[in-house]
């Protein structure tokens, strides 16, 4: 094992190990070949050894560990071809033998400035005796990699690797301030591997594309523009010079394929900058859309816009689900698409049309702030929503006395459209959803559509980057309150974000810097801070007696004139959510009708256990899977626990804490007739990062 990995085989176990995503369908159910399962993205195994009546025996089979560094863990195991094949922590591709955990092969990828979100890689199995390929994309860099040996293909693109700036519209000289990557698998379709990208959400930013590249030599032969070159449709959406100013509208939450029709389905992010659009005048097409696409050509379709002209961040992060609904006596086949919104929209695969009634509803076009134009009009589908819509009274709970003083103090507007302001918002749903990047599974069945959703408010407040920059406030303490506490915590413990407390004492002065300057996804960048009060946040965090002053020349830096406050949760006297139970759910919706079938809280949060309030529900990022067994398998709770949940209830029929929090979904598969569930689990000062599996005795 050359000393990079722990690893533990528990009596009367066989081990289990990792891996990252194919396109191609799915014929053997023993496998999980790609992020969702297979390209409909339903996150379903037809695998029923683990059932309803023998879950609660699972028990810990094996556990990898990351030995070389701490980071979150997003991408989830995958089965391919006898392999497993996943990325660590540290960055390393690594294949495995499922039945022993033996290491078959590591790859390294080259270094790179710009920070990594794998939320999986895309593995494709090779047709007519050519090998299997992982195309892997860290950095700036697009890789094929061979699955049995873990070797590059040497005629894709330069010896393996193929830039993945290609075919985007980033000068040379600007690479260095936009950083673009990719955190989410593609698809394969043909000899096509059809990819989304990362770009950043502040300005600088560049357009999303939708991009094709060739499976065997890199060559990029398809752009889809998600912001439109001048005359192409919807290029009248924005304001003039869009493209170079503007940025965003790209695919992070992955997408699905119906290889027999040949279309793909995107789900876009908004515009970059998310929160303030006077730049940006229109209903800014193919931001926050759903897309169809030729997957021969990348011509559009049809397309459904689930928000008009963004303000809020409400990207479309969840991988959209291939569907069969049954409607008046017929089989519809259909595409749906959960959002952050606490939304379910279905659509016709090949026309678009909605098989749900979808209203547009007026809302507030009232800003404060200079030069924004709303969007007088929003989507609102008339099937039920999966979390709460508006911050309202009925929801305060115990804490609604300090709450009602709390808004009247800080005239805090309250809404669902409620346009950002420099006074701030109460806002619910919220940039974390309802959904998020664990999208929905669903068991096809039974036609029931399964979501995790997270139900606490959000203060969206904007802020005059300008008064921040001349006053150059350079006390650490105060700018780390300022704009990390709400995600980090006060303690450096973590909350919405993670614990950072000890990872912050092991890397040097500049890399902390350049995590705060650039961001590392799902954290946004504060390149709008000057290169002191960086380095005065670095000093605070690591707990230094002298602040390193870096240098300022050549430090890009955010010239806009507004930010935001951070993902700051709203939060009572007390510290904890300020808004009744539960915080988070998990709800089973009926896709033939659109009705909601159970809603169950999703996690606890053990300080109100230990006052005796069960079922919180819990702030939750991650996702589930289905199974034909009749269960759902989650983790994504703050509370570390993995639970599995009756399809039929929503009753937890087993549960059992991890060394981590689990931000990914699981994957099962079989192994010699002995099935598995594996989950990654993110690092902490106790555990390094690493995949740990189940089975029955």
């Amino acid at each position: 094992m050359n000393g990079s990995w722990r690893w533990l085989l528990l009596p009367g176990f066989i081990a289990v190990a990792i891996g990252c995503g194919r396109t191609e369908s799915v014929t053997n159910p023993s496998e999980w070949p790609t992020f969702g399962h297979d390209v409909s993205n339903n996150k379903f195994s037809l695998l029923t050894s683990i059932d309803t009546s023998n879950v609660a025996q699972l028990h810990e089979a094996w556990r990898i560990e990351d030995s070389a560094d701490v980071a979150g863990m997003y991408c989830n195991p995958v089965m391919l071809s006898n392999r497993l094949i996943g990325l660590m922590p540290s960055s390393r591709l690594i294949a495995m033998d499922p039945a022993s955990g033996k290491v078959l092969w590591e790859f390294k990828p080259d270094s790179s400035g710009i920070s990594n979100w794998s939320k999986g890689i895309t593995g494709h199995k090779g047709r007519n005796g050519e090998p299997d390929l992982i195309f892997l994309i860290y950095g700036g860099t697009l890789y094929s990699v061979n699955a049995e040996t873990g070797n590059v293909m040497e005629n894709f693109g330069k010896n393996g690797r193929v830039d993945f700036y290609e075919g985007l519209e980033v000068p040379d000289s600007m690479r260095n301030l936009v950083p673009v990557s990719s955190n989410a698998p593609g698809v394969v379709y043909n000899d096509l591997f059809i990819v989304g990208c990362k770009v950043p959400d502040e300005l600088p930013s560049t357009s999303g594309d939708i991009r094709a590249f060739n499976i065997h030599s890199g060559k990029l032969e398809w752009v889809f523009h998600t912001i439109p070159k001048p005359g192409e449709f919807g290029a009248d959406t924005w304001g003039a010079d869009a493209r170079k100013r503007n940025g965003g509208a790209n695919c992070w939450g992955g997408m699905a394929l119906d290889e027999e029709r040949g279309i793909v389905y995107v789900p876009t992010a908004s515009p970059s900058f998310d929160f303030y659009g006077a730049d940006r005048p229109g209903q800014n097409l193919f931001a926050n859309c759903l897309l169809a696409l030729n997957a021969k050509t990348g011509k559009r379709i049809w397309h459904f816009q689930t928000t008009h002209h963004d303000l809020w961040d409400r990207d479309n992060g969840s991988p959209p689900n291939l569907v069969t609904v049954n409607r008046d006596g017929k089989k519809i086949d259909a595409v749906a698409l959960v959002t952050k919104m606490g939304y379910l929209f279905v659509f016709n695969r090949e026309t678009g049309e909605s098989l749900f009634e979808i209203n547009e509803v007026p809302v507030d076009t009232v800003s404060s702030m200079p030069g924004e134009k709303p969007w007088p009009t929003q989507p609102i589908p008339t099937n039920p929503p999966f979390a709460r819509q508006g911050y309202k009274e009925e929801f305060y709970g115990r804490s609604a006395n300090w709450i009602n003083n709390e808004i009247e103090k800080n005239k805090y507007k309250i809404g669902i459209y409620e346009p950002p302001s420099m006074s701030g918002s109460v806002i619910l749903p919220t940039a974390h959803g309802g959904a998020n990047w664990g999208g929905a599974s669903v068991n096809p069945e039974k036609n029931l559509l399964f979501v995790n959703a997270t139900d606490i408010p959000w203060i969206l407040k904007l802020t005059d980057l300008k008064k921040i920059r001349a006053e150059n406030e350079l006390n650490g303490q105060t700018l780390y309150m300022t704009h990390c506490k709400g995600c980090h915590g006060a303690d450096m413990k973590g909350g919405v974000g993670p614990d950072i407390s000890y990872r912050v004492k092991n890397y040097n002065n500049e890399r902390v810097a350049n995590v705060i300057r650039k961001g590392a996804p799902p954290m946004p960048a504060f390149s709008f801070l000057s290169a002191q009060q960086i380095a005065a946040i670095v000093a605070y965090v690591k707990d230094t007696a002298v602040q390193q002053q870096f240098e300022v020349a050549g430090v890009p830096q955010n010239n806009e004139p507004f930010g935001f406050n951070g993902y700051n949760f709203y939060l009572d006297s007390a510290g904890d959510p300020a808004i009744k139970p539960p915080f988070g759910t998990m709800t089973a919706i009926n896709l033939d009708n659109g009705e909601i079938a159970w809603q169950v809280p999703l996690g606890e949060y053990k300080k109100f256990k230990k006052q005796g309030i069960e079922n919180t529900g819990s702030f939750n990022r991650g996702g589930g899977i289905a199974t034909a067994g009749g269960l759902i398998f989650i983790g994504a709770t703050e509370d570390q626990k993995f639970r599995a949940f009756e399809q039929a209830t929503g009753k937890i029929l087993w549960e059992q804490e991890l060394p981590g929090m689990a931000s990914s979904i699981p994957s099962t598969y079989s192994v010699n007739d002995r099935q598995y569930v594996v989950v990654a689990v993110s690092g902490n000062e106790k555990f390094k990062g690493g995949y740990v599996a189940f089975a029955l005795p």
